[in-house]
């Protein structure tokens, strides 16, 4: 690219659920149904030009000029939707997309914290239940800083569901934290990790599968940490256990893409990555991707719910 041509831009939109209601493996549990995402999809072919990760990394190594109205489709943490429901719509629509497994999930079949939370919540009729539980942990003091400073609404969560949210992430010590995540999770949901990891995520065979069928498979994380959370030797393990999962479905080691887990990441992580030889990191900020090199660790994506459904 030459200093004086403009940065090319892309739309870059991020899935979680992808799945008919009914194959859902905690009724409830929050979205997109199958229907809406084919003519969200359809609504994509009509606006945009899709695009795949190759061609995203040509942009950003090369100067590639890309296509009209770019678009590139990411799908986080590996679920078995992204196989079962999404990748069959993707190819009848002719899109490619990237897909970013966690490797602890893939690989040893855990099942994210963050999963276990969201299926707690799902199956949790009322949130104040949670909240309850949660604060029966905690003196008075505590409960008033964490509802200080936790109890507010985010872009698509109540002030009770973001505070549960917030406290089982990461706002509790891990001594509490932990216990309190497992046990609801054993309690509400299942008490067979291992069952339900093989339920609710890809294999590595699938994983291999999709790398042939117009996916490109990257890296998001060994267990989904918060990387700013970790000191850089932490960091570095979460970033090179991650590329496991390079290795265990064949894909390369060169020219990777990486998604941070909840989209966070400091100085430390973009040195850790572009040490490592990766093209191109993701947030979760939502905003238009401006494709230059100051900006290819960190660049943002819309969530499927900033564009129409149908």
């Amino acid at each position: 690219m030459t200093p004086s041509a403009a940065a090319p831009l892309l739309t870059v939109v991020t899935y979680h659920f992808v799945h008919p209601a009914e194959r859902s493996v905690v009724p409830g549990l929050k979205h997109l149904e199958l229907g809406a995402f084919v003519d969200q999809l359809a609504h994509i072919r009509r606006h945009y030009t899709p695009i795949g990760a190759a061609e995203l990394i040509r942009a950003l190594d090369e100067g590639a000029t890309l296509p009209p109205q770019p678009v590139l489709l990411t799908f986080d943490d590996g679920y078995r939707c992204h196989y079962q429901d999404a990748l069959p719509a993707l190819a009848a629509a002719s899109i490619p997309a990237v897909f970013f497994p966690v490797a602890s999930s893939a690989l040893e079949r855990r099942v994210l914290d963050v999963n276990k939370i969201q299926c707690v919540i799902a199956a949790t009729p009322d949130i104040s239940d949670l909240v309850q539980a949660i604060e029966s942990e905690l003196d008075s003091a505590t409960i008033a800083e964490l509802r200080g400073r936790w109890w507010k609404r985010s872009r698509w969560d109540p002030e009770p569901v973001v505070y549960v949210k917030r406290l089982l992430q990461h706002a509790l010590p891990e001594q509490i934290r932990l216990p309190l995540v497992d046990g609801l999770f054993a309690a509400l949901v299942s008490s067979d990790e291992r069952s339900f990891a093989d339920e609710l995520y890809m294999s590595v065979d699938e994983l291999r599968e999709v790398g042939g069928r117009g996916v490109t498979v990257g890296a998001h994380g060994d267990r989904h940490l918060r990387l700013p959370t970790l000191d850089t030797e932490a960091q570095a393990r979460e970033i090179d256990g991650a590329l496991r999962i390079l290795d265990a479905v064949g894909a390369s080691r060169r020219r990777f893409v990486y998604s941070y887990a909840n989209g966070e990441h400091d100085d430390r992580s973009i040195a850790l990555l572009r040490a490592r030889d990766c093209a191109a990191a993701f947030t979760t900020g939502p905003d238009i991707a401006t494709l230059n090199e100051s900006e290819r660790f960190t660049l943002p994506r819309f969530d499927t719910n900033d564009l129409p459904a149908r």
